[in-house]
Formats: structure tokens, sequence, C-alpha cells
């Protein structure tokens, strides 16, 4: 028996059962899940739970009522081509943070498309009781240190499988494909990264934005050599960190059904980058991470990359990004742009006249 049928697919149980079958040595936080056989002795919930632009989320609630036994998923569901991307990159995001820190993030089961509806697609998780973010508590103190060190711990203990920059597949922030085409450089991968950007705001707005494209020729050809070079040259190096991809107060949570109240992460867009690169998304004001987890992050991590001088440089270029993503997902918010733009022209104004033959190669 199957309520709210619309939103149910046999694909469903078809994943749960591979779950099952390579994974019958794990138990999730929620239990071993049932091994379904036919919807026959089968009851399957699904309700709709929490919130998104890009997707439909649901709690998937599956019973066996053969085996007695009961297991709850979270069910989130995309269409199109880019639903497709959204939903295999979050599977495969979520999987890459669980290798590395289990405890903090969802277990993830598996994604793929439905089989009555070739255009839309599905990515299934454990099914985790969750409060608020870690930084929206009044009294966060007991959650700084779990939170920060777990993504710590992500970005020290990750391992590039190809010691380059980038990540397998393709993965969204939001509904924006991102490139994570390998490259050996952190410098040329966050310049290739930065132009798709760019082109991903014009497609949106149907036209060239003569400023941006203006800004554009000192801000990569100056003031991105300027301050990531300096990571990669003078006996320095940059690690490739997995990083979440769009960390803001909104992909975090106080899990509440584990036994004990822990910090999680979801909704990852992930690619191996330079670990500052995740704190860019903390510099906004409205992704709510204030200056107290910088510190506690910083010191979790074992503190600033060399050159140290050029954190906040670097912090507000990373942040530019962020802002530009911004923009892209909701372009009718002008200030978004304006963002990208005053911090664009001000780190332009800072290193207009730096002569990049000077740097190292």
């Amino acid at each position: 028996m199957v309520e709210q049928s619309e939103h149910y697919d046999e694909s469903f149980l078809r994943v749960l059962q591979a779950y099952k079958s390579l994974n019958s040595g794990i138990r999730s936080a929620t239990g071993d899940p049932p091994a379904p056989t036919s919807l026959s002795s089968l009851k399957v919930i699904i309700e709709p739970h929490g919130t998104s632009i890009w997707s439909r989320t649901f709690k998937l609630t599956v019973r066996d009522n053969s085996a007695d036994t009961s297991a709850d998923y979270f069910l989130k569901t995309a269409v199109g081509a880019n639903g497709r991307i959204m939903m295999s990159g979050e599977f495969d995001s979520m999987t890459a943070i669980h290798r590395v820190t289990p405890a903090f993030c969802p277990f993830p089961i598996g994604w793929g498309t439905y089989d009555n509806d070739p255009n839309r697609h599905f990515f299934l998780c454990e099914f985790v009781a969750m409060g608020n973010a870690p930084s929206t508590y009044r009294n966060d103190t007991l959650y700084i240190k779990d939170f920060t060190s777990n993504l710590a711990r992500l970005h020290k203990e990750s391992v590039s499988p190809t010691g380059k920059f980038g990540f397998d597949v393709q993965t969204c922030n939001g509904n924006i494909p991102q490139d994570n085409t390998w490259d050996d450089s952190w410098e040329r991968f966050f310049v290739n990264g930065f132009r798709h950007m760019l082109n991903q705001y014009e497609r949106v707005i149907k036209k060239v934005d003569d400023e941006l494209r203006d800004l554009e020729v000192v801000f990569l050809g100056k003031v991105v050599p300027r301050l990531l070079r300096p990571l990669e040259t003078g006996g320095r190096s940059v690690k490739p960190s997995l990083v979440h991809g769009d960390l803001w107060f909104g992909n975090s949570a106080v899990a509440t059904g584990r036994g004990k109240a822990t910090t999680m992460v979801f909704d990852a867009c992930c690619f191996y980058a330079h670990n500052e690169y995740e704190l860019g998304n903390w510099r906004p004001g409205r992704n709510k991470f204030p200056q107290k987890y910088f510190k506690a992050y910083l010191e979790a991590v074992g503190g600033k990359s060399e050159p140290v001088a050029d954190f906040n440089d670097r912090n507000i270029l990373y942040s530019i990004r962020f802002n530009l993503h911004a923009a892209i997902l909701f372009p009718q918010t002008t200030g978004y742009r304006t963002l990208v733009v005053d911090d664009m022209n001000a780190l332009n104004k800072k290193f207009k006249d730096f002569n990049i033959s000077t740097l190292e190669v």
C-alpha cells in the first residue's frame, strides 16, 4: 500500500535493496533498512518534509509488514537534465563527506531516475531528526567546537583521488552546475570556475554584463594571481581538501535523532579545493557564521595558510564567488550583484598596479 503515490516510484525500492545488499554489515543511525520484495507486504508513506527552492523534499517511511520492520528515509526529487546533475552530484558529495566524517552528515543511500517519469530524479539518504543550524542557537558554545572540529577533520583528512583540485562528477550549487574539471593548479581551477559562473550569470540575465566583464580583466589578470599564486610557490603548496561547497547556516543543523545532539551538514556540492574557500561563504552576514566560528575553525585546522597576511583578501576573493552564486540564483535581488561589483572594485583598486611578473612561477 502506498500513500501519496504521485511522489512514489518503485525505483526507490531497487535503490534500497541495492543499499541493503552492499551494506549488509553497516547500520545507519535508524537501523538497517528493510529488504523490500514486493508491494504486497509493504506500506510506503511519503510526507512532505522540509523546504527547498530547487527541489521537492519528503520523509519516506517503508514498513515491511511481513518482517515487522520499519525505517525512515529522506527523499529529494528534481526534474530535468539539471535535476539529474543535482541528485547524482549530491549523492556523490554526501558519500565523499561521509567517507571521511561519518558523524557529520546523514548516511547517503543512493540516487536514481523514476521508472514512471524519466524526467524526474531522486536522492535518498538516512532520515535524521534535526533542529536549527548550530550558529543560530543563542547559546551555541556546545556546538561550535563540534561543528568546526568536524569541518577541520573533513578538510585535513580528505584525500583527492587524483591529487588535483576538482571532483569526479559535476555538482550544483543550488541549481547552478559547477565546473569541477580536474586541475593541478588551485589558481587555474579557481579562474576556470569563476569564468564559468560569470557565463552562468549572463545566461540567466540573457545579456552581456559589460561592467562585470570590464572588472574581470584586472580581477582575473592581477588580483587572482596576486592572492592565489603565492599559496603554491616559494616552497608552499595547497592541499586539495574536500569542501562542502555551499556551507551557509541553512545547510547545517543540530541533529537530535542520534541519541545525543551533534552537528551535521547536508545539501553538499563538493569538490577538492583550498580549505579556506569554504570560509568565503561565511563572510556575508546573511549566512550567519560569526567570527567566533572563523576563530574556532582556524584553531582546529591549524591556522591560516601562508602567506597569512593575505588571509583577509583571500577571504574577500572567495566570498565574491559565493555572492556571484547568489546573484545567479536570485537575479531579481540586485544587492547580490552589487556586492560582487563592490568587492571586485575594491580588490582591483588595491592590486591594479601590481606587477605579476614579480611572482614566482
